[in-house]
């Protein structure tokens, strides 16, 4: 028996369901290595009594999924941080002190702060792990390329969750990267120690000297910026107006090297080399160049998830299709997550990775239907019509995820991709041919820089024109993760039935598609069934209280909340809401809510279950206390933080849960 012949993308799905066991279940490391030993020697035992047999017997199989669920619970183990001993979590990290660590990475900054990925060396001189989110203030003006070590001063506060609910919750996102703290630094706090000669060090150099080469052309800032994100991978000079057009028409996916801009690359030089196949061994020649180009340009760009995922999945598909295999492409795929989720499995809970996989696979189960399309025998356009049908293949595959991630639909996909796919696939290629013309021949790449940047000023211009459409985006869709695994059911069950063409076919389809339509049912009753009062975590009080079907918002301050009602409408599958001045005193569920405002005033008559202070209200807390005895007090956003410590040492002194806004976000009362 040859177990290479074992379908690898069973054992993918086990390894990821692995994943996601232990990252729900949090399974200690004696369970995970009694589990791991049981399954090994199973395994071991159905190889060696079933090696010489043509056919897997069951239990090898068992063995196999199982040993490949329990793998994945042990590399998710190991690879996050706060598993080890000497992680700073277990050490008494306080305001004063000394933390050294080196930069690992920078990230996009805000208007007050640049922001950086800290990889911690020692806490107090000794020995820690574990990485940062570091804020540096941008007015130190202090240079911290990739690999400066630091010395620093400041107290750790921990990434706070989403402000409101149902927003993008980026506590979350970081902890992925296991990262649960941030330190906020001015420039007295931070010292250089020394600047480390490492991989990340050069490599940050060399993007920078390739990227200063395009300076000769005086592109604006708008067009260096495309040509960043495009040639070398980063994003961080884009502005947000250009990432609003992308986003609204659906193709954010070009400004991010991806999939899209590897396959353009391998087909390009697969183009190039072709000539190479009549020589001998020419096609080991040409598989030996594609990947080492695709793997010299993931490393320019500095090894992010995006790049690495795209380079690892087709350098697998280069190798099956150079082995000719029927199934090589679905090998190729699950070999590569399995490969990328080994050193970083954390990743199979990034939305790019999903959605990347996610659109390859769609593109290749499509492909024999698409493939037979011939309207033309004209190749400009069939062209166009391989265009057309791989970007609707490809956002079929991604629309489940999109929906939930995003919440919305570009309805003008199809127009955008027309244009952006093929420009971009230019200016790619073409910019590539000009970084190398920026040295060897400067004074002659002048002239040919004028296309680049009249490609990527149309380009931003047709995206602007795009965009401006109000209708070509549906917003705030309403979408549940049990809806995303229904609709690729749907999906699924469409595709058995164009593979198949049986009969029972249509049964499955017509059952998925009332499955999903009972899943979307079943949400919105759940949703409207439910009653709940939510103080928000705004500067302006903003309190919901929502009774089954009913929402009503109380703000003295209506336009300024839009956006969070909105989510919060969304997310809640709820289609309409009142909005009312901000009352002195509400009702939810036979509970009686003071509002106690800046004023000051309340009847003390009143016995409420739960006060609300908000905006900065001159009250004695001690006698409200006293006379009402509430059950709970809620400190909103609105106060100063000098009045919240000081109502909070007197609800501590009173034995009153007290629970402030700001520090611990909204407040869902059920």
């Amino acid at each position: 028996m040859n177990p290479l012949k074992f379908p690898l993308i069973s054992i993918t799905l086990c390894f990821i369901l692995g994943i996601i066991v232990q990252e729900k279940g949090c399974f200690s490391l004696p369970i995970i290595a009694c589990g791991l030993s049981i399954c090994a020697a199973l395994f071991a035992i159905c190889y060696v009594k079933n090696n010489r047999q043509p056919l897997q017997s069951i239990g090898f199989g068992v063995g196999t999924y199982f040993l490949s669920t329990f793998l994945g619970m042990f590399t998710f183990f190991v690879h996050l941080d706060r598993n080890y001993n000497d992680h700073y979590s277990k050490q008494i990290v306080s305001p004063s002190s000394v933390i050294t660590g080196i930069i690992e990475s920078d990230l996009k900054p805000n208007a007050r702060y640049v922001k950086f990925f800290l990889k911690i060396q020692t806490i107090n001189k000794k020995t820690a792990s574990g990485r940062l989110l570091l804020y540096v203030t941008k007015q130190s003006k202090i240079a911290l390329p990739i690999g400066t070590e630091i010395l620093i001063h400041g107290g750790l506060y921990p990434i706070p969750k989403a402000y409101n609910p149902y927003q993008f919750d980026y506590a979350n996102y970081l902890e992925k990267q296991n990262v649960w703290h941030q330190i906020y630094l001015k420039k007295d706090d931070l010292r250089v120690i020394r600047r480390h000669h490492n991989g990340g060090y050069f490599l940050e150099r060399l993007r920078n000297t390739l990227s200063q080469s395009f300076d000769q052309h005086r592109f604006d800032s708008k067009t260096k910026a495309i040509i960043d994100a495009l040639l070398l991978g980063q994003r961080v000079a884009i502005d947000k107006e250009t990432l609003t057009d992308y986003s609204n028409a659906g193709v954010i996916h070009v400004l991010a090297i991806s999939g899209l801009h590897i396959s353009v690359l391998y087909f390009f030089l697969i183009f190039l080399l072709r000539p190479i196949r009549i020589f001998r061994y020419g096609k080991e020649m040409e598989l030996v160049l594609v990947l080492l180009v695709l793997w010299l340009f993931a490393l320019l760009t500095g090894l992010p998830a995006s790049v690495t995922r795209a380079v690892t999945l087709f350098s697998f598909m280069s190798v099956g299709a150079y082995f000719n295999r029927s199934k090589a492409l679905y090998n190729a795929m699950a070999v590569s997550a399995l490969l990328v989720l080994l050193f970083s499995p954390n990743t199979l809970f990034d939305i790019g990775f999903q959605l990347s996989y996610a659109a390859v696979l769609a593109i290749v189960v499509w492909q024999p239907f698409y493939k037979k399309i011939q309207f033309s025998q004209n190749k400009i356009v069939c062209y166009f019509i391989d265009m057309i049908s791989v970007s609707m293949a490809a956002q079929i595959g991604v629309l489940p995820l999109c929906l939930y991630y995003f919440n919305q639909f570009p309805v003008l996909f199809l127009l955008a991709n027309l244009v952006i796919i093929p420009l971009s696939s230019f200016v790619l290629l073409y910019g590539i041919i000009l970084l190398v013309f920026n040295f060897i021949l400067p004074s002659l790449t002048l002239f040919f820089g004028k296309p680049m940047a009249y490609s990527i000023h149309y380009m931003n211009e047709y995206i602007h024109w795009i965009a401006h459409f109000k209708w070509g985006v549906i917003s705030n869709i309403s979408f549940s993760g049990v809806m995303v695994v229904t609709l690729y059911l749907v999906l699924f069950a469409q595709l058995y039935w164009m593979y198949s063409k049986k009969s029972n076919a249509i049964i499955y389809l017509g059952c998925t598609l009332f499955l999903f339509q009972w899943s979307y049912l079943v949400c919105k009753w759940n949703e409207n069934e439910s009653s709940e009062c939510i103080v928000f975590n705004e500067k302006n009080t903003l309190i919901v209280i929502k009774t089954k079907k009913s929402v009503t918002a109380y703000s003295d301050a209506p336009a300024q909340h839009q956006v969070t009602l909105q989510h919060y409408l969304r997310g809640t599958f709820s289609d309409t809401y009142q909005v009312h001045p901000m009352q002195n005193v509400l009702s939810f569920r036979q509970k009686r809510i003071l509002i106690v405002d800046s004023v000051g005033i309340y009847q003390t008559k009143l016995k409420p279950n739960v006060v609300i202070l908000t905006q900065n209200s001159k009250i004695n807390l001690e006698r409200l206390i006293k006379i009402s005895q509430p059950m709970l007090i809620i400190a909103d956003r609105s106060n100063f933080k000098n009045y919240i410590r000081s109502w909070k040492r007197t609800c501590q002194k009173a034995n009153i849960p007290f629970h402030a806004i700001a520090e611990k976000g909204y407040y869902r009362l059920k």
